[in-house]
Order: structure tokens, then sequence, then C-alpha cells
């Protein structure tokens, strides 16, 4: 290679991926109610989960977010403290809604978000939400669609 040649690695990206969000992000589909991390273009995890409840007070944004901060251990509180449910694991992207784990749930997928939905958060098995935490970080991309 001459001295003022460039070298691009070339990326193989997984068919699902989506360049318009950068190279490393995550992936919700609310439609198929599943959870994708994404990164250098390639699917790194990937689980069912349980977004909000369609309806105007309790339904998933679709949008472009971006992970606020990360938080260990925390209480999640209701309007209204309409609930209180303790979380291992906290990344909010959306105001009070984020990914977070969800022990008090039996299963996740399929069409349980459209009767027992969350309040807008993104639902995750416990083992998942572990795994994720650990890989992203604050201000890492959350791509939420249909």
């Amino acid at each position: 290679m001459a001295e003022n040649e460039i070298h691009i690695p070339l990326l193989e990206a997984d068919p699902g991926f989506e360049l318009g969000y950068g190279l490393n992000y995550v992936e919700v589909d609310i439609g198929n109610q599943h959870v994708t991390l994404y990164e250098n273009c390639r699917k790194v995890m990937e689980s069912a989960c349980v977004t909000g409840i369609p309806n105007k007070a309790r339904a998933t944004h679709p949008g472009v977010f971006k992970i606020d901060y990360k938080q260990r251990n925390r209480i999640l509180r209701g309007s209204q403290n309409l609930y209180a449910s303790f979380v291992n694991y906290w990344m909010p992207f959306d105001g009070g809604i984020g990914l977070h784990d969800a022990t008090w749930r039996g299963t996740f997928g399929g069409e349980i978000y459209k009767y027992s939905g969350s309040h807008g958060c993104v639902n995750l098995p416990l083992s998942f939400a572990k795994n994720l935490y650990a890989h992203v970080y604050p201000g890492e991309t959350v791509y939420v669609h249909y």
C-alpha cells in the first residue's frame, strides 16, 4: 500500500441491519415484540420482549432515541404511584420509558403486549437485560418501530 493510500476495512452487515442508525444500535420491533443489539453491523444478541399496551396512555413510542444513562437496582414508579416495580437493569431512552428486566413476567413476545403490556417500557428477560446492560452505553441509539 502506498504511503498516501487509506485502507478502509469492509464490514459485512447482517441482513436486518439498517445503516441509518450507526454501526451500533438497539432495535425494538414493536410489531414482532423483539429486541436486537447490533455492534459493528452484526447482530450480537436478540430476545423476545413485551412493550407497552398499544393505546394513547401506555404505548411504546416509535422513533429514534438515545440511551440517557444506565442504572442498577432501581424502583420504577408509575405516575400517581400506580405501581412500583424493582428492576435490576434500567436503561432509559424516552423520558421515563426504557429497557429493563421484568422478573414478574413468565413469558415474553407474541401478543402479550396487546392485553398485558407495560406502561411504555420494553420489558426483557432478566438474563438478556443483564447481557444488554453490559454491552450498551449512554448515548447509544435505540431505534423503535412497528
